[in-house]
């Protein structure tokens, strides 16, 4: 595909990045066209007469459109009526994820809901006990492309579980990669030579690490004034945590067999009791409690830091911005050290949060598939660059896409593609986005230029301790912990979710800061339950069993 997907960390913003749909209220269905429209063989075969599909967008306050053009008037709308016979029209337009939440709510409540809704996974599971929606099961079995079914399984099939009740389908996933988040060790590898250290294979070698990056003077500048890890003051660091097979902030499988939330299990102690020491030690800023993300990244982009735990796309965020200031630093990337030999498994997320629906009566339930295979068609099959943005105006038209889905595996994919390329020194075969991150490192390696992209690229997608490097080896040795609740929020969560979540950080703070002992984190579980906890795990363990 022409545009390049990649998401952005804390407050950078990469060139391009997805941007949530919203499909929302009212129906207008041509009466004549439903009557006498009959769905035509084939995955992207056209209506003849064509048929009306309503929907409500949800759009940024940022995109752009061609002049003459908009939401409700442009090149995807265009290609839905001439390629597919698919007349969509836009009952409502909102600016803002909040005023399209609130906007599908009111619909959902009315019960008037358009041909097309896009929901979250709570509002999902609304729609089919309220019986308002349709079973997608025998249209996506007839019509959807098999590039489409092996596109919605790319994660082993978990976003369409998310999909199911009953072992019906009631929604098509607006897929993403999951992988891209799951967090890997990067360590300043120019201080590691410096210093002459051994790679971090273990916790206790990291430790040493993150000693000696303290202690050593590993910048050279004869001033005791860096630091062995970064650390921000959420303590949002998982990856640090699943090396003491803890996993905070999602859910698990537990002994019993019931999902339990991973932030209340004891696997916990171990992981706060060390960075407990770690700050005793002096091995991370000591104001790391007062320093949120952007002041995170100032300490990174300073060159004080010598590691941090983060997702395969940080050369392309903030260390970006260390290697601007300083070209002699080199990062690399390194599998989650485990703190007793154990293999350290890195946790997942959720690879579809949005689900398109269909309204219950709505006459061509199946015309939701034929768009998504449209999509797929013209961005990941034979990619069609002038659906993908204007180039003479420099307008990505993208977003205009009413029903979409993203590769799972596709950033692995061009890891690999890319990293052969590179091994190789031949290019041939690759596909536009892997093309461009190929000549951007053959950029770099000639220019010399970190402006550009050409070094997180290659830090990223190459080799020698890149990033997607890191999840492809994950993927390879069985060394990933899906979340095994799929349904984004549960009744009780909003409303009680916030504060649960701002306990959470408190605790973990004053353990970490020696204000606490371990006992304050068994009076946070013990209040985690008693505030909504024990009701929340009984939703969650409800939407297990109704997918299931």
């Amino acid at each position: 595909m022409a545009n390049i997907k990649i998401k952005a960390a804390g407050a950078a913003t990469l060139a391009l990045m997805l941007v949530a749909l919203g499909a929302c209220s009212g129906k207008g269905d041509d009466p004549v066209a439903e009557e006498t429209a009959k769905p035509t063989n084939g995955p992207i075969g056209k209506y003849d007469p064509p048929i009306v599909l309503t929907t409500g967008r949800e759009i940024s306050e940022t995109l752009k459109f061609e002049e003459g053009r908009s939401i409700d008037n442009n090149v995807w709308y265009d290609a839905y009526r001439d390629a597919l016979g698919v007349e969509v029209k836009n009952d409502w337009v909102v600016k803002g994820g909040e005023a399209y939440t609130n906007k599908s709510n009111i619909a959902i409540a009315s019960g008037e809901i358009p041909d097309v809704l896009a929901v979250n996974a709570l509002q999902l599971r609304n729609l089919v006990e309220a019986d308002m929606i349709e079973d997608l099961t025998a249209v996506y079995d007839e019509y959807a492309s098999p590039f489409t079914k092996s596109l919605l399984k790319e994660d082993g099939g978990l976003a369409m579980k998310a999909s199911a009740f009953g072992g019906k389908l009631y929604a098509l996933p607006l897929t993403n990669s999951n992988l891209d988040e799951v967090s890997m060790l990067w360590v300043r590898d120019d201080w590691m030579k410096r210093l002459n250290l051994p790679e971090p294979t273990t916790m206790d070698g990291m430790i040493a690490i993150a000693k000696a990056f303290t202690e050593q003077d590993p910048d050279g500048n004869g001033k005791d004034d860096t630091y062995g890890l970064a650390l921000v003051k959420e303590a949002q660091i998982p990856g640090f945590f699943n090396g003491f097979h803890a996993y905070p902030g999602t859910w698990v499988k537990g002994q019993d067999g019931q999902v339990v939330y991973g932030s209340i299990q004891p696997e916990m102690k171990g992981a706060l009791l060390k960075l407990a020491d770690m700050y005793k030690a002096g091995y991370f800023d000591k104001e790391f409690g007062v320093k949120d993300g952007p002041k995170y990244d100032e300490l990174i982009a300073s060159g004080k830091v010598g590691m941090m735990y983060g997702p395969m796309y940080a050369p392309l965020a903030n260390l970006k911005n260390n290697k601007l200031n300083d070209p002699q630093a080199e990062w690399r990337a390194y599998p989650i050290p485990s703190a007793d030999g154990q293999p350290a498994l890195a946790q997942v997320g959720v690879s579809a949060s949005s689900f398109y629906v269909v309204r219950k009566g709505y006459k061509h339930p199946e015309a939701v598939v034929k768009l998504l295979n449209f999509w797929n068609e013209k961005n990941w099959e034979n990619a069609d660059v002038s659906l993908s943005r204007n180039v003479d105006k420099n307008i990505e038209t993208w977003p205009y896409g009413l029903i979409k889905a993203f590769p799972v595996l596709k950033n692995v994919k061009a890891h690999r593609a890319v990293k052969a390329a590179l091994e190789s020194r031949n290019p041939q075969g690759l596909d536009l986005e892997q093309q461009i991150y190929y000549d951007a490192i053959q950029n770099w390696f000639e220019t010399g230029d970190i402006a550009g992209n050409g070094w997180g690229f290659y830090r990223s997608f190459g080799k020698d301790g890149a990033g997607m490097e890191m999840i492809d080896g994950y993927l390879n040795e069985d060394k990933l912990k899906n979340t095994e609740f799929l349904g984004g929020s549960t009744p009780t969560m909003a409303e009680k979710w916030a504060t649960l979540n701002k306990m959470e950080s408190v605790m973990t703070i004053k353990i970490v800061l020696g204000q606490s002992g371990i006992e304050e984190f068994d009076k946070f579980v013990k209040d985690w339950n008693e505030l909504g906890g024990v009701k929340i795990t009984e939703e969650v363990n409800e939407w297990v069993k109704a997918v299931n």
